[in-house]
């Protein structure tokens, strides 16, 4: 099965606050389909890969897709909390203070990453971490990735970039 096969496939899985079915344009033979509320995107896969390869893409990962985080130049790294030590909410609060919207990567390809406006981010982040136990957020703004791990454990680094400034390809 190819990623266009997979990605994207369950929006339904996605918090009932963030998505909601229409009525379809009749185009591909589908009369319903899966839209985000205001303030949330359902990004294709094109966008998806877009911003996969401009964030998660530069770090080191783990066979079950984690940031490896103890191959990551701890000069990235700009904090890590324990489980239940701090709200979501007040990491990107505190982390992303240039972002206008952040994207949100999910543990399954399958569930599409969405981009969200701040004030919807910040007001879905307890629907979200009710449903979806690990994920990434990334400020293209602020170019810095929120990890929630499965652990609970949230981490916030700096996305690397190359020597001459440029993130590696």
């Amino acid at each position: 099965m190819t990623l266009d096969g997979v990605y994207g496939t369950r929006p339904d899985l996605l918090p009932k606050s963030m998505v909601q079915v229409v009525r379809a344009d009749q185009q591909g033979g589908r009369r319903l389909t899966w839209v985000g509320r205001p303030g949330v995107q359902l990004l294709n896969l094109d966008q998806h890969l877009q911003y996969e390869h401009e964030s998660l893409g530069h770090y080191p990962r783990s066979s079950d897709g984690a940031i490896a985080w103890g191959a990551v130049a701890d000069g990235l790294v700009l904090s890590s909390m324990d489980p239940g030590s701090i709200e979501l909410s007040s990491v990107i609060q505190q982390f992303a203070p240039k972002a206008s919207s952040l994207i949100f990567f999910w543990e399954s390809l399958a569930v599409p990453s969405v981009q969200m406006e701040l004030e919807s981010s910040i007001s879905h982040l307890p629907d979200i971490m009710e449903y979806v136990p690990e994920l990434w957020i990334y400020s293209p703004a602020d170019n810095i990735v929120v990890e929630s791990s499965f652990s609970g454990v949230v981490t916030v680094a700096h996305v690397p970039v190359g020597v001459d400034g440029q993130s590696p390809a």
